[in-house]
């Protein structure tokens, strides 16, 4: 049956925790015997699971109402709402029974300190000085006084690099966080281009999505492209759409405009219609206030968070848990039949026959070790290989882009316009400066998304699947060997009907509990795919990345040196009105520009190749390990037989009834997580 409620996930999650902890027991115990069983997965699906809350991310460009639609979650004007871009740190919303506001700094802080953060701040870093600055507690009423751009005649980049928070976490008792719901709320898109990085880092760490468009400019172009290229990229297709301020739209346009965002939207979340919804916050807010049910209705706030915690409770709850439970399930499938069975067969032998058997089957047991080592050497070649094609086609892209920004250029069409008026030219020309290196960053955003989905994808799966191809063969044989030898050795028969390829996707599924981009693990899921959605996760991630590697020297020193360029080339005396100075300025920021991405060529393609290839290898390692465990165990047998050899025979009569009745537990720890995992289904 569906999770009814927080209390019942609550107690599910619980009943895992301990059978978890009673699995972890037995490996100690099995271990106390001699046998090296790695339980060290088990802890890190109990941790994951206790500390485990539900992300929810809310996302929108400048001026949708993100502050606002979040305050009418909260049933009060707590987070600063404003009609400038004013939000400069991630504010993490969770349940508290009181109001309290925790303030958390960067590690390390910047260099320059803006001298406009608050004072009782500047005090409190001036006593950690040289130190890591622990968190401090805030009056919520005072929250205003941190979370916004402090010095806002700064160009937004230089401001944010200056204050030395890295986040704001609220606890309020807002009902909807009272299941183990955290409400992000982020800075707007495209207010600029250092906080928008900083969203798309939470991105990958989201269990939902609420992108707040406003009404009635809904579905535009760049959000469009946003949720495309960068959160659809990462995994997220349960996306909730939240088409704020409905009621600026009057009644008789209501119906049309709906059926457009239906049109538009539905394609974009595998919620369809049932993950748009068309709220009122501000009235939302007011209603909560007052107290007046039949207007919060109206609102259409409450719909939306009926299906927000439905959702999380039933759809990505049930995902958590079976993230838990399907490699628990494996963990023991793979002790009982393999690692007891073996021991057991081995302790119900002959001591002197056995040691024969053991000699005779050695060689199997070496060379499925060296297939080991063929396997490790053919995804460090492989790797190399990936490095290099990655880093030559990001080459080729520089190119590329370089080679359409002067027709990008020339195309613009401007908002911002130089003037000839010398006492007005400083101020339209860093209006104009800002929106023509604004519009150049996000052509290369776009070009670089195109390109990661297209020619990047396209690369990433053919070498995973050539490698898995590859080294497949050489993993099968490997598993025949070790089963030879385990056969001679205790008579324990090798699995029927499943590939080396699936066994080790078994072993490294029950080490990965991934996010959005795994889903629910299980041996269906081959290393290979694992591999390649988190490189194109990396990719997607990297997207952001790469328009720092493409643009090294930053819009600052870009303005800078094309300042004094054009007033050195004499721009101004040989322009004979604003559009002429417009054109003439605009070419100089585009040779800026250019020359920036050029600078930053060589050591960008380097990085970007080398992380991408970072993240595919380091999931490839994990079939390494897999197979080195594999060796490992059948080593410790050996071991643990040398010692058994001067046991009594009541001393093996007692050790064979403890593995019996470890059997028992494994298979009463099984059958209970099947239950729950049937339980949720």
């Amino acid at each position: 049956m569906p999770i009814s409620s927080y209390e019942d996930m609550k107690e599910k999650k619980n009943q895992i925790v301990h059978l978890l902890i009673d699995l972890a027991d037995i490996v100690d115990r099995l271990n106390e015997m001699g046998l090296e069983i790695n339980g060290s997965a088990l802890l890190d699906l109990k941790k994951k699971l206790e500390s485990d809350k539900f992300k929810v991310l809310v996302i929108g460009e400048f001026k949708n109402g993100k502050s606002t639609f979040i305050n009418s979650l909260m049933g009060e004007k707590v987070l600063p709402a404003y009609s400038t871009p004013c939000t400069a740190v991630i504010n993490e919303v969770i349940y508290g029974k009181d109001k309290k506001a925790m303030l958390f700094f960067k590690n390390p802080l910047p260099e320059n300190i803006s001298s406009n953060i608050a004072p009782d701040a500047m005090q409190y870093l001036e006593k950690y000085k040289g130190q890591e600055v622990p968190p401090i507690e805030l009056d919520v009423n005072e929250l205003e006084d941190y979370v916004v751009i402090p010095d806002p005649t700064k160009d937004q980049a230089d401001s944010i690099k200056e204050l030395p928070y890295s986040k704001v976490v609220l606890e309020y008792p807002i009902e909807i966080c009272h299941d183990g719901i955290e409400i992000i709320d982020s800075p707007g898109l495209n207010e600029n281009g250092t906080r928008t990085k900083v969203t798309e880092e939470y991105l990958n760490k989201a269990d939902a999505i609420l992108f707040v468009f406003r009404c009635p400019k809904i579905a535009g172009a760049s959000e469009i492209d946003y949720i495309t290229d960068q959160i659809r990229a990462r995994g997220h297709e349960d996306i909730f759409f939240i088409c704020n301020a409905i009621d600026q739209v009057s009644e008789e346009e209501q119906d049309r405009l709906i059926e457009f965002g239906n049109k538009k939207l539905s394609p974009l979340t595998a919620l369809g219609e049932n993950g748009i919804f068309y709220v009122n916050s501000f009235g939302a807010l007011k209603a909560k206030k007052e107290k007046d049910a039949a207007l919060l209705t109206r609102t259409g706030i409450p719909e939306f968070e009926n299906a927000l915690s439905e959702y999380l409770r039933n759809n990505r709850g049930k995902t958590k848990l079976m993230q838990i439970i399907t490699p628990c399930k494996s963990f023991i499938d793979i002790l009982k039949n393999q690692h007891i069975k073996g021991y057991i067969a081995l302790l119900d032998q002959d001591v002197a026959a056995l040691e024969k058997k053991i000699k005779d089957a050695m060689p199997k047991l070496d060379f499925a070790e060296k297939k080991k080592e063929l396997v490790v050497k053919k995804i460090e070649l492989e790797m190399q290989e990936l490095e290099k094609n990655i880093k030559d086609l990001m080459n080729a892209q520089y190119g590329v882009i370089i080679g359409k920004i002067p027709q990008f250029v020339e195309d613009m069409n401007l908002d911002n316009h130089m003037t000839v008026n010398p006492f007005k030219q400083k101020e339209k020309k860093e209006a104009l400066e800002k929106e023509v290196l604004s519009r150049l960053e996000q052509f290369v955003q776009k070009e670089m998304g195109a390109w990661i989905k297209k020619e990047l994808k396209q690369t990433i799966d053919v070498t995973i699947d050539r490698l898995q191809q590859d080294i497949g063969d050489d993993i099968d044989i490997f598993y025949e060997n070790l089963d030879e030898f385990r056969y001679q050795v205790s008579g324990v028969e090798k699995p029927k009907d499943i590939s080396g390829v699936e066994r080790v996707s078994s072993t490294i599924l029950g080490t990965i509990v991934g996010g959005p981009m795994y889903g629910v693990v299980g041996a269906s899921l081959g290393f290979g795919e694992i591999a390649k959605r988190s490189a194109i996760t990396m990719g997607a991630t990297c997207a952001g990345a790469a328009i720092l590697a493409f643009t090294p020297v930053g819009i600052a020193a870009i303005t800078t040196a094309t300042t004094v360029a054009v007033i050195g080339a004499g721009v101004l005396q040989l322009a004979t009105s604003g559009k002429a100075l417009t054109d003439k300025y605009k070419r100089k920021l585009k040779e800026g520009f250019i020359d920036s991405l050029k600078e930053g060529r060589e050591e960008g393609c380097k990085n970007y190749a080398k992380g991408i290839t970072s993240d595919v290898k380091e999931k490839f390692n994990l079939v390494k390990e897999a197979l080195d465990n594999e060796i490992k165990i059948e080593k410790s047998k050996i071991q643990t037989l040398k010692k058994d050899k001067e046991d009594s025979v009541s001393e093996r009569t007692e050790k064979l009834v403890q593995l019996r009745e470890y059997e028992q537990e494994l298979m009463s720890i099984s059958n209970t997580l099947i239950d729950i995992g049937h339980s949720i289904e």
